[in-house]
């Protein structure tokens, strides 16, 4: 019987090692998954971040992208900051931004649509181009994002009345004009071309007047009296202080007005535009009565019209003219009496005309209206421009988009995202 106990000895150290194998093997399988779930968690925050940042590099290409009519120079690596370590061919060889943002990196290369018709690797047509956004970083975390990218449907200018001249130019303000910033709506309820009330719209104020270097901006100030100063309304408009703070500056953004104005005739020209341009007229309407007013487009059919400069040098608008879309006048030009225009007005003129009222480039006087924008051109020149009694020129959103489909040929328009989507690899 002893014997028999004896032969039993050990079982419970056996048993003893068992178990604990047992609990070893049931901890290191616990941290064995959680070590799993760790990884887990940190691969998904690594791939979560690499996401975020390859949207940095989308938003990076968005802010580089200049305004433009279409993708032509971004595709041919002429933007900076998308390069080509060679001549860009669309294929092997396309536009490429880096950058980084803490550990990781990003690179966003630039595509174009090949399957539209008409189009090839480095030739725009449908004005969509796709950013490629790849982002690496801890733990060998890789993400990819498409993004497709178009052009604004809308525009807003540099400012209500934009003078892109040089030292030297000539701004004369009288009477109780007004100019502003402040997006404006207007009504016309009988449809005779005159907006019978205004009111407020939804878009930021911009500049009322908007000058392409500090000289200009000085030149404009110092033509108006303190009283007018309250008359230019719009962005970092300021009527509490004594004299009131003008808005007059310098824009963000700047639009060489003479480039956009030829290329708006040479669509003339060509016949690509709307079949009511007017071609290269010399026009002198002189009085337009109330009865039979002057019509330069309306708001239901808008167009492009262009006054070519005359033997006198002269365009006079007098009496009732009214017009929208995009009115083009070379030479000097004279707004007068009950002219309204809903759109863009460009005028281009040689500057140093010289000094009496005759020989001012643009001049707005009476009751006249502009309700969108003034560009003054062309870039460069010694700018005239001379405003008083009742005229008004006010920032419309309403207004300009009567010229912006028109015109989407030849106004720049800022980069947008269209969408895009997370690639799966």
């Amino acid at each position: 019987m002893i014997a028999l106990l004896k032969n039993n000895q050990g079982v419970a150290l056996v048993v003893v090692l068992a178990l604990m194998v047992i609990l070893l093997s049931i901890a290191g399988a616990g941290l064995l998954f959680s070590g799993l779930n760790l990884k887990t968690a940190s691969s998904f925050n690594t791939g979560t971040a690499a996401v975020h940042v390859a949207d940095v590099g989308i938003q990076h290409g968005l802010a580089v992208i200049p305004a433009g009519t279409d993708f032509d120079l971004l595709l041919a690596g002429s933007i900076t900051g998308f390069p080509c370590s060679s001549p860009c061919n669309g294929t092997s060889n396309k536009p490429t931004l880096t950058g980084s943002l803490s550990a990781y990196s990003y690179s966003v290369v630039v595509e174009n649509d090949t399957s539209v018709p008409g189009e090839s690797a480095t030739d725009d047509v449908n004005r969509i181009v796709t950013l490629t956004s790849t982002a690496t970083g801890l733990n060998s975390s890789k993400r990819k994002i498409k993004a497709y990218i178009g052009r604004s449907s809308s525009w807003e200018p540099p400012g209500t009345i934009y003078a892109p001249g040089v030292a030297g130019s000539d701004f004369r303000t009288s009477g109780t004009f007004f100019i502003t910033g402040d997006d404006t709506n207007y009504a016309d309820a009988n449809n005779d071309g005159r907006a019978d009330s205004t009111s407020a719209g939804t878009q930021s104020p911009i500049l009322g007047v908007a000058g392409g270097n500090q000289a200009i901006v000085d030149e404009f100030t110092n033509s108006l009296t303190s009283t007018e100063k309250s008359q230019v309304r719009g962005k970092n408009y300021n009527g509490s202080t004594s004299p009131a703070t003008p808005s007059v500056g310098i824009p963000s953004t700047t639009l060489d007005v003479g480039q956009l104005a030829n290329d708006l005739i040479n669509q003339i020209t060509s016949n690509a535009c709307p079949p009511k341009c007017l071609n290269g007229l010399h026009w002198t309407p002189g009085d337009c009565p109330s009865s039979n007013p002057c019509r330069l487009g309306t708001d239901a059919a808008p167009q492009i019209t262009y006054i070519k400069e005359g033997d006198d040098h002269h365009a006079h608008f007098d009496g009732y003219v009214y017009g929208s879309g995009i009115l083009i006048v070379e030479g000097k030009a004279h707004l007068y009496r009950n002219f309204e225009f809903h759109g863009i007005v460009i005028s281009l003129a040689p500057g140093g005309l010289g000094g009496d009222d005759e020989s001012y480039k643009l001049k707005m006087k009476d009751d006249a209206r502009i309700f969108g924008t003034l560009l003054l051109g062309p870039n460069g020149a010694q700018l005239q421009f001379d405003i008083n009694n009742n005229a008004a020129v006010y920032y419309s959103k309403q207004g300009l988009d009567k010229a912006t489909p028109i015109g989407s040929c030849c106004i720049p328009k800022p980069a947008r995202l269209i969408a895009w989507h997370e690639v799966m690899e």
